[in-house]
Parts: C-alpha cells; sequence; structure tokens
C-alpha cells in the first residue's frame, strides 16, 4: 500500500509538472513566437502539437466530463431540430490556447493559432510502431486517420499520427512538444521528418530523467530495447554510461553526455540548440531544478528570444513568489536586486569585451551569441539597454541605416532611445 500510495503522489507530482508546463510554454513561449511570426506577412497561422502525455487534473477532467454531457445533449437537441447558442468547449489542454488566440487577433493582424492534442493511442495501450513488410498490406485497408480541421486531440501517439499531420500542416509554422521516450521510445525516423521539415519548425522535447534511467537499464537487458535507442541516439556510447549497480541513479554527468547524444543528431539541422532546466518550489524561498530537462531546438532568431525571455521570467517569477509573503520578504527582494545589478553590470561588461574582441557590426548577431551563452539569465530587453548604455558612453558607434526600432519606458528608459537594428552597422573604437 505504502509503494502504492508513493507512486501514485508521484504520478500526480509528475501530471501537475506537465500541465504547468503546458501553459508555461504556451504563455510565455508560443504567445512571443506568434508575435514574431505575425510580423510576416507570409505567416498568417501556426500549430501547437502536443505529444507530451499526462492526464489533466481532477477538476479538468470533471469539466471535459460535463462537456461529453453536453455534447450528448446538443446531439439529441440537433435530432429535434433545434440548435445551441454557444460554442462547445475544448478538450482542457486547449482552451487556454483557444484564450491565446482570440487575445492574438485582438493585438494584431489576422492570425490563427491552432491546437493538436495527441492523447495517445485510442485502446488505452502502448503506442505501436506503423506496419511494415507483409503487415503494411493489411493495415492499408485501417480507416486514415482523422486530423481535425482547426484544434482538436487525436486518439494516437506522435509515431502513429506524425505522416497525416504533416500532411495536414503543409507549410504552416508550427511547435512540436513532444516526448520522444514515451508511451515508446521514438526512433531516428520518428525525428527526421521534423529535422527535414521547410517550414518554420520549432522543436521542444521532454525528457523525463526517470524514463530515461528505465529506458537505459531495460537495453541491458533485452536487446530489442537496445537497438532502438541506438537507432535513436545513433551511437552505442550510452552502453558505457548505464550505472552498473541495478539501484545507482544516473550521474550527472552521464545524463549530460546522453542528452549531447541526442541533440547532436538535431544540431545538424537546427543551429540553435538548448538544454533548459525546469524549475520547481520546495519550500519557502527555495526554488529547485525538477528531474526534467527540455530540448529546445529552433532554425529561427526571434523563436531563441521569444525562449531566452520564456525562461528568464519564468525562473525569476518562481523565485519571487516562493519569497512572497515571508517575515523576511522586503530583505529577500533587497538581495535579489543587488544580484541582478550586479549580473546586469557583468553583462555589460561581457557585451563590451566580447564587442571589440569580433568586431560585430550587427547587434542583432552579436546579441544572440550573449544570449546563446548566458541562455536564460537575461531578457532581450535586458541585453538591449546594454547596448544602449554603451551607445551613451561612447564605448561604440553605430552608422544608422534603417528605420530606429526603441525601447519603451516599460524598460526602464526615461527617453526613447533607438536600437540598432539588422541595417545598422555598429564601430567599436580601439581599447584605450
Amino acid at each position: 500500500m505504502a509503494a502504492h500510495a508513493e507512486t501514485r503522489a508521484r504520478s500526480l507530482r509528475q501530471g501537475d509538472l506537465l500541465t504547468s508546463l503546458r501553459f508555461w510554454l504556451q504563455e510565455e513561449y508560443l504567445a512571443g513566437y506568434c508575435r514574431a511570426l505575425q510580423q510576416n506577412p507570409l505567416y498568417r497561422r501556426c500549430y501547437w502539437i502536443d505529444a507530451l502525455g499526462g492526464e489533466p487534473p481532477r477538476v479538468e477532467q470533471a469539466a471535459r466530463r460535463e462537456a461529453s454531457l453536453e455534447e450528448g445533449v446538443s446531439s439529441r437537441e440537433r435530432s429535434t431540430g433545434r440548435r445551441r447558442t454557444h460554442p462547445q468547449p475544448q478538450h482542457p489542454w486547449l482552451q487556454a490556447l483557444h484564450t491565446l488566440s482570440t487575445r492574438l487577433v485582438a493585438e494584431g493582424r489576422s492570425f490563427a493559432l491552432y491546437g493538436l492534442l495527441l492523447t495517445g493511442s485510442g485502446g488505452g495501450r502502448s503506442a505501436t510502431r506503423p506496419a511494415s513488410g507483409l503487415n503494411a498490406s493489411l493495415s492499408s485497408h485501417r480507416p486514415q486517420l482523422a486530423i481535425p480541421r482547426d484544434s482538436g486531440s487525436i486518439a494516437a501517439s506522435w509515431p502513429e499520427a506524425a505522416t497525416a499531420i504533416l500532411q495536414a500542416l503543409d507549410q504552416a509554422p508550427a511547435v512540436f512538444a513532444l516526448n520522444p521516450l514515451a508511451p515508446v521510445i521514438f526512433r531516428y525516423e520518428d525525428l527526421e521528418p521534423l529535422l527535414l521539415r521547410a517550414a518554420p519548425t520549432e522543436l521542444c522535447l521532454l525528457i523525463m530523467h526517470r524514463q530515461l534511467e528505465s529506458r537505459l537499464r531495460a537495453a541491458r537487458r533485452h536487446e530489442q530495447q537496445a537497438a532502438a535507442l541506438l537507432n535513436l541516439l545513433r551511437s552505442d556510447r550510452w552502453r558505457a554510461l548505464v550505472p552498473h549497480d541495478e539501484a545507482a541513479p544516473l550521474s550527472a554527468e552521464a545524463l549530460a553526455e546522453l542528452l549531447d547524444l541526442l541533440l547532436s543528431q538535431i544540431q545538424r539541422h537546427f543551429p540553435l540548440v538548448q538544454r533548459i532546466a525546469l524549475p520547481r518550489p520546495s519550500g519557502p524561498a527555495h526554488i529547485e531544478t525538477a528531474p526534467y530537462t527540455l530540448l529546445f531546438a529552433t532554425r529561427r532568431q526571434d523563436s531563441l528570444l521569444a525562449m531566452n525571455d520564456a525562461v528568464c521570467t519564468y525562473w525569476r517569477r518562481l523565485e519571487e513568489q516562493s519569497q512572497a509573503n515571508l517575515l523576511g520578504s522586503a530583505w529577500f527582494q533587497a538581495r535579489r536586486e543587488e544580484r541582478r545589478a550586479a549580473a546586469r553590470e557583468q553583462l555589460y561588461q561581457r557585451t563590451l569585451q566580447t564587442g571589440r574582441a569580433l568586431r560585430s557590426r550587427r547587434w542583432p548577431d552579436l546579441r544572440q551569441q550573449l544570449i546563446s551563452s548566458t541562455f536564460g539569465q537575461f531578457t532581450q530587453a535586458e541585453h538591449d539597454a546594454v547596448i544602449q548604455r554603451l551607445l551613451r558612453e561612447g564605448q561604440v558607434r553605430c552608422e544608422w541605416r534603417g528605420s530606429r526600432p526603441v525601447q519603451g519606458p516599460a524598460q526602464g528608459s526615461e527617453s526613447a532611445e533607438p536600437i540598432p537594428g539588422p541595417d545598422d552597422l555598429l564601430i567599436w573604437p580601439a581599447a584605450r
């Protein structure tokens, strides 16, 4: 009974973290990325493909049951010729996405945001691989998987639905939130269509450390599991990283090397990749790193900026919430401000040294390099404030050739100051 209670408590914690992860990615990252897409008239829609797994919290499950009951009543009303006047509720994890889509449309140019939620195989069992060989001719007679035209849930896993979803997306931008280790471990062929996709593609791959450990231990005992892991990582280096003791946890160094093996396959097609540690509050004034890692990959600079801001804001917000309403909350706030001021001063010195050393001519390129090296520590606005300070102090000059985007008062500038764009040239005087 104690073991069952511990397993259920761990499952509930995992479900809560998956729910908060979804909402954070949608509200913080996806919103910023879609606003960047809105600036380009070529893009009029974006898709969120969710295959992270998990179950909605009980409150959301109750709302979903009520929605299904209302849908049954609606079908009876349609049979009697009566119509409902309000739209049907969506899956709980898609309702927030619908709200975000409505907000984006109200902010600017017409832009559609759709969500596809993959809930796993319809039978509730582990996902099966697409058939091959003689079985392929038998599976060809099965009904084709139906993909919702706008938003909706799909009773299939990513390996089962990948082909149909990619055909439905066509050339539309899409963010893929996937779990490569569940319900069954991905093959490299399951990720390859995403790596070769020409349309704007953003990858958010969630790695649960416990799942990774279990896959490694299963690979030592079963050759089929070993072949699956070898297929995904394209290397047998993982054999030397498996702990010899079954009860020993995976070391931090071994975990980092395993993640690098997977990232090395992705980085051949996505030049901008990041390993993102996920925080969680563990007590008053204390934030710890959860046993999860988010692998983020993109080809677009605006997507990297949006994710950097999202990670930075997420960690800071959790830190502030953990220290709020405490007896010494004012002392904690003062310490936070001191640390951030010292960190911004270090960013100023690093920007000056890097700019002089590389003789960087364009601020967006230099900012991207700085963000890649200090990912999740400083927002884009803080980087822009540094270049503005360098311009004011004469540490760098700028030849303005295009329109001058400015930083608003929200970032702390008393008067609007220009920010060098991609067409403006930076000139770094020699150090005295």
